[in-house]
């Protein structure tokens, strides 16, 4: 293989690894651009879930299990996990936090878990959102119905933070969020405040970073082609 051709390999190896920043085990300008796009896009989602809950504890709840969702993510491009890390660290962070966060009541002194919130926890993964279906909204922060939510928005997060962070297709990640918002119009009330604003917001905001992602990908690909046509050209 000539010179010309080692030098166009490698570039072309680096214009595909531009899109994917998380590969490179550091965060860039960009991956910080995916992380507050995707804090934007989670929180028009989780807006969805307001009329069923309406409470303080649900707002603490939800920015915590964003930040957790991201934090993981983050943590899991730069140090390279693999999807059972992730996975193991996500669960662990649900057993960890989920009952001062999704089932205060069985919180000593709002922090410590107890045997009985911890059961009450797992146990609302799966009987949850079914209580949810059949109970007069909105519930507030009553016996573990946040539960459902948390592990929700928890998930959610890291799916997406972690698809946008180390992904080829990166804006797969809106994938995630928008799985939240129609789970938060399913569940909830059939007559909500500013449904429209709501969606036109969260559907500005999943195209502008879906566009965003599709004209990085072009960059890098022009940028691939000018410094091979460079190459060629010595």
């Amino acid at each position: 293989m000539s010179a010309c051709d080692a030098g166009s390999g490698r570039s072309s190896t680096t214009g595909r690894s531009s899109t994917r920043p998380s590969n490179t085990g550091r965060l860039t300008a960009s991956s910080l651009g995916d992380i507050l796009q995707l804090w934007i896009v989670m929180a028009l989602a989780a807006a969805t879930f307001w009329p069923i809950y309406s409470s303080s504890a649900f707002l603490v709840m939800a920015a915590s299990a964003v930040l957790l969702g991201t934090l993981i993510a983050v943590l899991g491009a730069v140090f390279r996990w693999p999807a059972w890390a992730v996975l193991l660290v996500t669960a662990g962070t649900f057993a960890l936090v989920g009952v001062p966060l999704a089932v205060p009541a069985k919180a000593v002194g709002g922090l410590l878990p107890t045997l009985d919130g911890m059961a009450d926890l797992f146990a609302g993964v799966a009987l949850g959102w079914k209580q949810l279906l059949t109970i007069t909204l909105p519930v507030g922060d009553y016996q573990a119905l946040l539960v459902p939510a948390f592990a929700l928005l928890l998930v959610a997060t890291v799916i997406a933070g972690s698809t946008a962070l180390r992904a080829r297709f990166g804006e797969l990640a809106v994938i995630p969020p928008l799985v939240v918002f129609l789970l938060g119009i399913v569940f909830g009330p059939p007559v909500v405040a500013f449904p429209i604003p709501l969606g036109i917001g969260f559907f500005v905001t999943t195209i502008a970073w879906i566009s965003w992602w599709r004209w990085r990908r072009r960059r890098a690909l022009t940028r691939t082609r000018e410094r091979d046509a460079a190459t060629a050209g010595l």
